[in-house]
């Protein structure tokens, strides 16, 4: 299963829906870190609630990820952020509901 990390490092290979229907979801363990497992489903995979059967809680959908990392680069000057940056504005996004605060961003540093 991949990591968190290796999941927001690969966003942009990942399909999106068809603009009619629900589209890619990130779930994850928790905690949620760079490491925790994650996994990506789409349509019927996707479940009622929001965990899986096997534990996994939703994050975040594929398009709002893109756009929480796409923000993130925006209000740092076009920075690129590093893998670990990227998905710590994901779980931000996840967690609050919000963009990632440049002072959380240095926080973390």
């Amino acid at each position: 299963m991949p990591s968190l990390l290796e999941v927001i490092t690969n966003l942009h290979e990942i399909p999106l829906g068809d603009g009619h229907s629900a589209g890619p979801t990130i779930y994850a363990k928790r905690p949620w870190t760079p490491s925790t497992d994650a996994v990506v489903l789409e349509g019927d995979d996707v479940p009622d609630g929001v965990t899986t059967e096997s534990g996994h809680h939703y994050l975040l959908e594929v398009d709002l990820a893109i756009e929480a990392v796409e923000v993130w680069s925006e209000w740092r000057a076009g920075t690129i952020p590093t893998p670990e940056e990227a998905t710590f504005a994901v779980i931000h996004y996840g967690e609050h509901d919000a963009y990632q605060p440049l002072q959380d961003h240095e926080a973390r540093l």
